[in-house]
């Protein structure tokens, strides 16, 4: 049998360098799609519908819209009520405070069950809030002290209308 060249040799080693660098990078890619999977379903476990019920005197109202409870910012989803925090007019302001002051008689009613379903983009988490009388959000729409919330520039500054006026203009 003839020994194969120096060449040959070299190209053969070559060749079987290759292939197994085209194994290494198709275990990574397998390896990094199976960990991005995974981190998708941890996520969306902790983050799926789950519901838990709390002492609703325990809860801390920041906002018309935003409460705190057990150290968990918590927006009330599909809601959007007038800020007492950065107003844009004084009706707004006055609201906000009414609006404060009711959700706070409707959460220290009693137990207040928080469906959770998310988070947004301030990474508060998003939920529903239930209590006796039903769900909060939907009362406060219901009794004009929040509008219903739609995402775009266009909704904010319709509802910011409805509050201050036909004059207000979002900066």
């Amino acid at each position: 049998m003839n020994r194969p060249s120096p060449e040959q040799l070299r190209f053969r080693d070559q060749i079987r360098e290759t292939r197994r660098l085209r194994a290494d990078y198709l275990w990574i890619a397998i390896t990094s799609a199976l960990l991005a999977l995974g981190m998708f379903l941890a996520c969306s476990l902790v983050y799926a519908a789950r519901a838990d019920t709390v002492d609703g005197r325990r809860i801390v109202i920041i906002d018309g819209d935003t409460i705190d409870a057990q150290g968990e910012r918590i927006r009330i989803l599909n809601i959007d009520a007038p800020e007492s925090f950065r107003s844009r007019c004084e009706a707004e302001l006055k609201l906000a405070l009414r609006t404060k002051e009711r959700l706070a008689q409707l959460l220290r009613s009693g137990p207040v069950e928080i469906i959770r379903e998310g988070q947004d983009r301030y990474r508060r988490t998003l939920a529903t809030l239930s209590v006796r009388e039903g769900d909060v959000g939907q009362i406060l729409v219901r009794e004009r002290l929040a509008l219903p919330w739609k995402d775009g520039r266009e909704d904010k500054e319709r509802r910011l209308k409805v509050w201050c006026g036909t004059w207000a203009r979002l900066p």
